[in-house]
């Protein structure tokens, strides 16, 4: 059985008992299956990126390909989360949502970490502390996997014994991923349920529904037809509706999970197996992507950043208040790598306490929806980082083609 016609039996049975069990009891059961199913998600998810990454790079170095993969999956991106930014901010502006009532509320229930302390978190001290960290942040390891693969060609005949090592841990963690990935469908139910109950219990879920029809509209528009357009004439003139087929796992685990690295696992494996992507492009640039490449999340963040202006504000939008929000919701999405579970919410506090005027805390009148506007943003980045890596493997001729019937 395909991996997506399971995780669809898992979609529908986790939307079946959150919508008709009672909430007493099975909310909470059901909150505890979502959060270990994460845990799964994560468990062979961080020393695959260290090993398959150090693999790669030595591979790509060899073939003098390092910078160029890097540097064309980095502009992608970059690319990416500008165009989302200036759509995004184009569609709330022309169609204006109405304000949300502005909720008083006595402190914030958040603990919002500050520009220094995220940055303080992306290098240690002590690199060995990534290995025993709550495993929060790619990067630290990220960056000492592509440290070790660019020394590796320094003298192959010594470093040959240490990257078959490598070489053979890649592919033992990605078989073991690749059963996580199998038995996603099961996981799915509990993480269904769960975001079916978080929904049910929003009060005044009617005060949202104007933008969260605008989110909707935005990711339709852009998974059926910005990204398709793209790649087809980017991209070698083919179906593009293919990619979107093959990513159909990992953006339903984004839908419900909202966790970047928990999809980032299924996006490994559909990258491989139903886009074509190679290894060594894929262990570069996909958990790049997860870190950094969160072009959705800045588009959601500079969309409820602009209802919150609305909200505090009767007077209209200026020109400079527009161009503000793009530029530092473009900015805000390059911070909040350490923060896989809640981009969006991290991006639109930083956004309230550096614009000031008294919203400092204007983020508090979505903080009913914000596991849906989370939900939006990691389903929008896990598309863009499909599309970009895609992308990259071609232009690169790090691909190879795979026929819809061998898709997994």
């Amino acid at each position: 059985m395909k991996i997506w016609i399971k995780v669809l039996l898992g979609l529908v049975i986790g939307a079946f008992l959150g919508g008709y069990l009672p909430e007493d009891g099975a909310a909470e059961f059901f909150q505890y299956a979502a959060e270990l199913v994460i845990n799964i998600g994560y468990y062979v998810l961080f020393p695959l990126v260290f090993f398959s990454l150090a693999v790669g790079i030595f591979e790509l170095r060899k073939e003098n390909m390092t910078l160029r993969v890097l540097g064309r999956g980095v502009l992608y991106g970059l690319a990416a989360t500008f165009l989302l930014v200036l759509i995004g901010t184009a569609s709330v502006v022309l169609l204006a949502p109405d304000r949300i009532p502005i909720i008083i509320e006595q402190e914030s229930p958040f603990s919002v970490p500050g520009v220094g302390e995220i940055l303080k978190s992306i290098f240690p001290r002590n690199i060995f502390t990534v290995f025993t960290g709550a495993g929060s942040f790619l990067l630290p390891i990220y960056v000492f996997a592509l440290f070790l693969g660019m020394n590796f060609t320094f003298d192959r005949s010594i470093s040959r014994p240490v990257v078959q090592l490598f070489d053979a841990f890649s592919r033992i963690l990605y078989h073991g991923n690749k059963f996580i990935v199998e038995i996603l469908g099961l996981g799915m139910i509990a993480l269904t349920a769960n975001m079916v109950f978080t929904v049910n219990r929003i009060p005044q879920f009617e005060l949202f529904g104007q933008l969260l029809l605008l989110l909707s509209i935005n990711a339709v528009f852009i998974l059926f037809g910005v990204f398709p357009l793209l790649l087809y004439f980017l991209g070698g003139r083919e179906n593009p509706y293919k990619w979107l087929y093959g990513i159909i796992t990992p953006l339903a685990a984004a839908a419900v999970s909202g966790d970047a690295y928990f999809t980032l696992m299924s996006l490994i494996h559909h990258g491989r197996e139903n886009l074509g992507v190679s290894r060594r492009v894929g262990s570069a640039l996909f958990p790049l992507y997860a870190m950094f490449g969160k072009a959705g999340s800045a588009m959601v963040t500079g969309i409820a950043f602009i209802v919150i202006l609305k909200s505090y504000s009767s007077l209209g939008l200026t020109v400079s208040a527009v161009l503000w929000v793009m530029l530092f919701s473009f900015l805000v999405s390059f911070l909040t790598g350490p923060f896989p579970g809640s981009a969006v919410f991290i991006g639109l506090a930083l956004l309230c306490s550096w614009y000031g005027r008294g919203i400092e805390e204007g983020y508090l009148i979505l903080r009913p929806v914000l596991p849906l506007l989370i939900s939006y943003g990691v389903v929008l980045d896990t598309a863009t980082a499909a599309f970009a890596g895609l992308l990259a493997a071609r232009h690169e001729d790090q691909h190879h083609e795979i026929f819809l019937k061998d898709y997994v």
